[in-house]
């Protein structure tokens, strides 16, 4: 298991455990997980900048995208 995610693990469920372990996701994956529509997770990792294209298959750097949402969860409850 890489990084931190060790330290809570006892707090996730095998689901988030096995998310955790890909440094790399698909868009199918991003959208399954995070509950975003398709649009919505395109929009994000490009935004993120976390999207890397290796021929016809797109990536996305799983770290990257996470950063990049908790800092528009952290606006967004600023402005409230």
């Amino acid at each position: 298991m890489t990084g931190n995610i060790w330290m809570c693990s006892h707090l996730l469920d095998t689901e988030d455990l096995e998310f955790g372990m890909h440094e790399f996701i698909t868009y199918k994956m991003d959208q399954k997980y995070y509950g975003m529509g398709e649009k919505k997770c395109v929009i994000a990792a490009w935004k993120s900048g976390a999207v890397y294209k290796c021929g016809k298959l797109v990536l996305v750097r799983r770290d990257i995208l996470e950063e990049y949402l908790r800092n528009q969860y952290k606006k967004q409850e600023e402005s409230k």
